[in-house]
């Protein structure tokens, strides 16, 4: 092995060796401390002489992994996920990494101290899901990490979190839901909780839809953009989740008639207000003419389910009440998969899979039905 090993202290190793000679072909030592036992020290060292054997040496830097993350949430999560995103990043990496290995070498960093990591998790008591969650958010800056020519391996890739137990979706079935709407007709918010039962739109999707995205003549609106609350900064327009989640949908008669008698009385308030209403343009706004703030409907839609003692249900379960009323109509899976924007039609089937069995079902009773039909008709040909 063409590098040492000493003890220095008890569980801390130091490791020399000769790096790749510099831009002068001067050959250069490394010395780097290792926590852990001879064993894990001689298995570093040699996956460091490695790496310099294929070329893939990446220079020792004393950049702990919290420095890292924060340079990582500055750089590639800034120009390329949503505010919402860089929202959720940065809570996981300071609620969860950076207390438990935030100070660490980001080069020093290795599967043992992750997987640590997620047992803490769990012994203080956050859900499987919550772990998981972190597990991706610290594998892609790794992963990114590496790319970046700062790291030789993904230590995530040396840890395997929890698997989360599969949890059935909340839903409301067709008489729960016309009991909440019947409930809710004298919120401030009825037309928008309407408008996402018949079309399954995320909030922030349906707060940020503006006239220039509705055609009333061709029955259909596009999700195109969104509104979100953002600690820090607001109300804040962006864009849908992800590509597929810019869509278009199609919109019932009944759907087409609210839209309608919602810009009946927008108008009828801009004559009331006169200048001083705003004109944004969205669908759903306040009576000046104020987007609406995601986070009061939320709010709005908890204190009618829990008035009228309705089943527990969040404003993201009218998306859920959407998908499955339509399933449980027939409706191909593929046009609820796009009525939704998922990333995939696989997505919908996971989600919505206990909704299925029932469909069976009906396919085995269709199918039959078709043969038997097509056998009477033979027989009495005859």
């Amino acid at each position: 092995m063409n590098g040492s090993i000493r003890k220095r202290s008890k569980g801390t190793w130091q490791m020399r060796y000769a790096a790749p000679p510099d831009g002068t072909g001067k050959r250069r030592y490394v010395s780097e401390t290792v926590h852990g036992n001879k064993k894990d020290a001689e298995r570093i060292l040699r996956e460091r002489l490695a790496t310099i054997e294929n070329g893939g040496y990446v220079p020792c830097d004393k950049e702990t992994v919290a420095a890292f993350l924060d340079r990582w949430l500055k750089t590639y999560a800034a120009s390329n996920t949503t505010l919402r995103t860089q929202e959720g990043y940065r809570g996981n990496i300071e609620r969860y990494i950076n207390p438990s290995i935030g100070g660490i070498p980001l080069q020093n960093l290795t599967g043992r101290h992750i997987q640590g990591m997620y047992a803490e998790m769990l012994e203080r008591g956050l859900s499987a899901r919550t772990t998981l969650h972190v597990h991706r958010v610290l594998r892609k800056a790794l992963a990114d990490a590496m790319r970046w020519g700062l790291l030789s391996r993904n230590a995530a890739d040396a840890a395997t979190p929890p698997r989360p137990e599969r949890k059935q979706t909340d839903m409301w079935d067709a008489e729960t839901i016309d009991q909440f709407l019947a409930a809710a007709e004298d919120s401030r918010f009825r037309d928008l909780y309407k408008l996402a039962v018949w079309t399954g739109m995320r909030r922030s999707e349906l707060a940020g839809l503006k006239w220039d995205h509705v055609d009333l003549v061709t029955c259909r609106l596009s999700v195109v953009a969104t509104l979100q609350r953002i600690l820090g900064r607001g109300l804040v327009e962006g864009q849908p989740k992800t590509p597929r989640s810019r869509r278009s949908i199609a919109l019932a008669p009944e759907a087409i008639e609210l839209l309608h008698g919602i810009r009946g009385r927008q108008i009828e308030q801009r004559l009331d207000y006169g200048d001083l209403r705003e004109n944004a343009g969205y669908v759903f706004a306040q009576d000046d003419g104020k987007p609406i703030n995601p986070p009061s409907v939320s709010k709005d839609f908890g204190i009618i389910v829990r008035n009228v003692g309705l089943p527990h249900l969040t404003l993201h379960g009218l998306r859920h009440a959407h998908a499955t009323l339509a399933l449980t109509a027939g409706v191909n899976p593929k046009i609820v998969s796009e009525r939704l924007g998922h990333s995939s039609i696989a997505v919908t089937m996971d989600v919505y899979s206990h909704v299925l069995p029932g469909m069976q079902e009906q396919a085995a009773q269709a199918v039959e039905e078709l043969l038997s039909q097509a056998r009477r008709n033979r027989l009495g040909a005859i």
